[in-house]
C-alpha cells in the first residue's frame, strides 16, 4: 500500500465515493514504467484500470510512517491459514506468518490508528511487502538494505514487521517447514536494516529477538544467587525443582533452541538416555544446530502464562501487572511419536478448573499469581541488557505447583516473543497491536 503515479481512466465525483462500496471508487491506470510481480516474483501484467480508494494530486502526499512486512513467499502450508479449533490453537487471528494475521494487523492496528490519517481520512503511511522464498533471500535483504531504505517515503520513520520464524534447519521446500528461515540469515537481514535506521518493531529488535528465541538462558544470566543452594526449600516442602532429581539429575528435557510449536522437545530419564536424546536431536536430517538446551525436570501441576504490556518509560514507576493470565495443562509425553511433532496433549484451564485441581485453595492460587508477577519484574527489566528500549509486549511462562494449603511454588519457564500464541484470547492480538 503506497502512492503510485498514474492517470484517471474516467472522471469521477468524489462526493459519490462510498468507502464501503468498491464499485464507487475511482478507476486508475498506473504508469507504464512500473513493473508488477506476483508474491512468487513472477511478472504480472496490468493493462486494465484498478479501482482505488484514494487519489491525490500529482505531488505525492506526505508519509508519516513507512512500514515493511517481511513475510513468507515460499512453499505454502495450509496450517498457515487453516487450523483445527482446539485448546492450543492461535484463535481467530491466526499465526503471525499467515495472511489472516497480517490482514487483521493492517485493518485493526494500522488503518485504525488515528495518528496515521489526515482530517479527511486519507492515509499518511505506506505499507510495503517483502516476500522471502528461502534463507538466501534473507541474505539478499541484508545486502540490499540500502536500496530498500532509499525507496521509502518516510525513511526516518520506517519500521519492519518480521513475520517469519528463525530456525536451525536447511531450506527443505517442505510445507511442514514453511515460514522457517535459517537464523543467521534472518538476523543478518534484521541487523542490516537496523544499521540503516529502519527499526524492527515486530516481534523485536534483532539482538532482543535472538536472545528470546534462542532459549539459551541460565539463572546466572538473570540474577546472582543469594544462597549456596540454587533451589532453596523451606522446611516441610518437597524437594525443588523436582523429587526425582533430589539426589542428582536423572530426569529432564532436551530441546533445540530455535524450535516452535512444541516440536523437537524430548524428555530423558537417565544420563545414558540424555546422551541418546542429544544424538537423536543433533542428527536430525537438515538440522544445523550446534547445541541443545538441557533443562532439569520441574514438578508442576500446570503452566501459567502472563501477558505484559510494559509502559514506554523505564524503569516503571510501579510494578507492571499482567494484562491477562492464562493456564494450561500438559498430558504425558508420548515417546513413540517423532521428535518433530508435539508429543503431549494440551488443554486450557479456566480459573474454575485450576481451583478444582487445587481443592478450592484460593490462597495458593493468589500466591502463585503474586509470585509470578513479582518474578516477572526482574525478567522484563533484564531484557534491557540486550536492547535499550522496553518490550511493547511479552508473554512469560511459569510452571506452578501447589505445595499445601495456601502455598504454591512458581518456576520460570521461558520468554515468548511478541506475537506468540494467545490460546484463543479473543481480544489479545488487537490489544497487543495497539
Amino acid at each position: 500500500m503506497t502512492w503510485l503515479h498514474g492517470s484517471m481512466a474516467e472522471s469521477f465525483d468524489s462526493n459519490l465515493v462510498d468507502p464501503n462500496r468498491k464499485e464507487t471508487w475511482p478507476k486508475v491506470l498506473p504508469k507504464a514504467e512500473y513493473s508488477f510481480v506476483t508474491r512468487k516474483g513472477a511478472p504480472a501484467s496490468l493493462t486494465t484500470p484498478l479501482q482505488v480508494r484514494w487519489v491525490s494530486a500529482a505531488k505525492t502526499p506526505p508519509a508519516k510512517l513507512s512500514l515493511l512486512f517481511v513475510r513468507w513467499g515460499g512453499e505454502y502450508s495450509k496450517w498457515m491459514d487453516e487450523q483445527e479449533a482446539n485448546d492450543g490453537d492461535w484463535g481467530k487471528y491466526g499465526s503471525p506468518p499467515s495472511d489472516e494475521y497480517m490482514g487483521h494487523v493492517v485493518r485493526e492496528g494500522i488503518k485504525a490508528h488515528p495518528g496515521l490519517h489526515d482530517e479527511q481520512g486519507m492515509p499518511q503511511f505506506e505499507l510495503h511487502h517483502v516476500f522471502l522464498s528461502n534463507s538466501k533471500d534473507a541474505l539478499l535483504v541484508a545486502q540490499q538494505a540500502h536500496i530498500i531504505r532509499a525507496g521509502l517515503k518516510a525513511p526516518r520513520r520506517a519500521a519492519l514487521f518480521w513475520m517469519l520464524w528463525p530456525a536451525e534447519w536447511e531450506d527443505f521446500g517442505d510445507p511442514d517447514y514453511a515460514c522457517y528461515v535459517e537464523r543467521h540469515a534472518m538476523f543478518a537481514a534484521m541487523r542490516g536494516c537496523e544499521a540503516l535506521g529502519i527499526r524492527s518493531l515486530f516481534p523485536h529488535p534483532a539482538d532482543q529477538y535472538e536472545l528470546i528465541t534462542s532459549k539459551s538462558l541460565s539463572p546466572e544470566n538473570l540474577a546472582p544467587h543469594q544462597t549456596d543452594e540454587p533451589n532453596p526449600v523451606e522446611s516441610g516442602d518437597p524437594p525443588a525443582p523436582s523429587v526425582v532429581n533430589q539426589n542428582g539429575i536423572q530426569k529432564g528435557v532436551v530441546k533445540l533452541g530455535w524450535s516452535w510449536e512444541n516440536r523437537f522437545v524430548v524428555t530423558f530419564n537417565s544420563p545414558s538416555h540424555l546422551s541418546a536424546r542429544l544424538k537423536e536431536l543433533m542428527n536430525q536430517p537438515g538440522c544445523l544446530a550446534t547445541y541443545c538446551i538441557v533443562q532439569e525436570w520441574v514438578d508442576f501441576d500446570f503452566e501459567m502464562r502472563l501477558y505484559f504490556l510494559p509502559p514506554p518509560e523505564w524503569p516503571a514507576q510501579s510494578p507492571i501487572e499482567p494484562k491477562m493470565i492464562q493456564c494450561n495443562a500438559w498430558g504425558p509425553s508420548d515417546d513413540t511419536k517423532s521428535v518433530g511433532v508435539s508429543r503431549a496433549s494440551f488443554s486450557k484451564l479456566s480459573e474454575e478448573k485450576v481451583l478444582s485441581r487445587w481443592e478450592g485453595d484460593t490462597a495458593a492460587w493468589t500466591m502463585a499469581k503474586e509470585k509470578a508477577t513479582s518474578i516477572s519484574q526482574l525478567l522484563l527489566a533484564w531484557l534491557l541488557s540486550a536492547e535499550h528500549q522496553p518490550v511493547p509486549s511479552m508473554r512469560l511462562d511459569f510452571m506452578v505447583k501447589r505445595l499445601g494449603p495456601g502455598k504454591a511454588r512458581v518456576v520460570f519457564g521461558e520468554y515468548c516473543e511478541q506475537g506468540a500464541c494467545v490460546l484463543g484470547w479473543q481480544g489479545g492480538p488487537p490489544t497487543i497491536w495497539r
